[in-house]
């Protein structure tokens, strides 16, 4: 591609040009800020959501904390049962076993 000649900038037209620029920085300025606001107000609104979500998250990790104690609770408490079930299954096991040799003992 061939570089178009640009024709020099005539010295009565500068404060024109400046004049240009200044507007074009400005509007630039303008657009940043409105970038910056957006830009917050959406870290905001995560801010807030992600508050909520905190918020529930650790109503659940009560809830939980709550029903794996109750189910602790409740281990315990068939493990003391089971415990109290195989003492008797087992001495009933030896009675009746008690049992039996004393019978055959008593056979002819």
């Amino acid at each position: 591609m061939a570089e178009e000649a640009r024709a020099p900038i005539k010295e009565a037209e500068i404060p024109w040009v400046v004049a240009y620029l200044r507007e074009d920085i400005q509007d630039l300025r303008n657009e940043v800020r409105e970038v910056r606001r957006s830009v917050q107000r959406l870290d905001e609104k995560i801010d807030a959501r992600t508050d909520g979500l905190d918020a529930k998250m650790e109503g659940l990790r009560q809830e939980m904390d709550a029903k794996i104690e109750g189910l602790d609770t409740k281990i315990e408490g068939l493990r003391r049962e089971m415990g109290v079930q195989f003492r008797w299954v087992l001495g009933t096991m030896v009675a009746v076993g008690g049992l039996i040799v004393a019978a055959l003992k008593l056979l002819p």
